[in-house]
């Protein structure tokens, strides 16, 4: 009966989701230094190959590209380490701002709605007190989240390593699986490799660049922890929408605890909407493109259900991962209306825009270049 094997195959797919998402809640450890090793090692496959074009060894191109890694993310560290040292060094003064700036306000409201200072003090204490008592529970999962991400960040070199040198294997694996009526395995796998490439090349440039120059507009407004600031925001510009909004939020208090002036957290926030500007219309189109062509409803989603998964990492993982999902989709005639609603509007356009996707759909794609 039609509706029975309809039933059928809802029960079967529900099943498989709830599946799906209890082992990758479950094993999220392992599954996120599996998803960052890979990513790296698709980064860093070029170098790999540059050196074995040498008539090096594959091992001496597989190590010289990790160790390429390690020295990129300890730089990285170290900087970040060097300005957190400033932070630290000025949380006295800091605190002393926060709480004349407090006072301030309170004189302001009270002018304003003419409740006592004191009331507003004791109102806050129970806010903050509220606060405080979930806060632990809080600071505990952060440090057990935290350790458990730092207990997974050492193997990954390994890992980068190992996938590097058995790249080979893997290739013939996927050859092994052969090309059945829904497409070619080894293609997809060669269509995610360019395409988390292409990306993770892309994010990685973005973030350079924004960090220099949100980095330029605060050190010219003579902001503290310039450099620290600037990098911070194009880090967090990886995480669309929620990203962008922490990080413009950040210089502007400093900028109100250590300037006298609300001009500098004006200043600030300009700083900000240009860089954003920039970013938004010719930076990040000129460098990733259309590399992941994800439609802003899709990535929202993405965003929410891998931050829930796995955190603020899974959400800094959630773009890349959706794209490959959506080649896989692309890729498999059954599973092409899942892509295309992941895609991007300008693809569909009323009846003529499906007609041309489905023609687009039936057409053979020509298998991509070997990796």
């Amino acid at each position: 009966m039609p509706t029975s094997d309809g039933l059928q195959r809802y029960v079967n797919l529900l099943l498989a989701v709830i599946l799906t998402v209890t082992a990758l809640y479950f094993g999220k450890g392992l599954f996120l230094m599996l998803v960052v090793s890979g990513l790296l090692a698709f980064l860093v496959l070029p170098v790999a190959k540059l050196i074995e074009r040498t008539r090096a060894p594959r091992w001496l191109g597989s190590a010289v590209a990790t160790l390429l890694v390690l020295i990129t993310v300890l730089s990285f560290f170290f900087l970040l380490g060097w300005q957190f040292k400033s932070f630290g060094g000025d949380l006295p003064q800091l605190r002393e701002a926060f709480t004349e700036k407090g006072t301030r306000l309170l004189q302001w409201m009270e002018e304003r709605t003419h409740i006592d200072q004191r009331e507003q003090v004791r109102w806050f204490n129970e806010r903050l007190s509220e606060v405080a008592s979930s806060g632990g529970e809080m600071a505990m999962d952060l440090f057990r989240t935290t350790g458990s991400a730092l207990a997974s960040i050492v193997p990954i070199p390994i890992f980068i390593f190992l996938l590097l040198q058995f790249r080979a294997k893997f290739r013939t694996f996927f050859e092994q699986l052969g090309t059945t009526g829904e497409g070619a395995v080894l293609d997809i796998m060669v269509k995610i490799s360019t395409l988390s490439r292409k990306y993770l090349r892309g994010v990685l440039i973005v973030i350079l660049i924004l960090g220099v120059l949100n980095s330029i507009g605060f050190l010219i407004l003579g902001l503290k922890y310039a450099i620290l600031l600037g990098f911070a925001i194009g880090f967090l510009n990886v995480i669309p929408y929620i990203g962008v909004l922490i990080g413009s939020l950040l210089p502007m208090i400093i900028a109100l605890l250590t300037k006298d002036s609300a001009m500098y957290v004006l200043g600030a926030l300009g700083v900000c909407l240009i860089t954003q500007f920039l970013e938004n219309n010719f930076i990040t189109p000129y460098i990733v493109g259309s590399s992941v062509s994800l439609n802003p409803l899709a990535s929202l989603v993405a965003l929410l259900a891998a931050g829930m998964l796995w955190g603020v990492v899974g959400m800094i993982l959630a773009i890349p991962i959706t794209g490959m999902i959506k080649i896989v989709c692309d890729s498999i005639p059954s599973l092409r209306p899942w892509g295309f609603i992941l895609g991007e509007e300008r693809h569909y356009n009323g009846d003529g825009g499906r007609r041309r996707f489905l023609r687009r759909s039936a057409r053979p794609v020509p298998p991509p270049a070997a990796p």
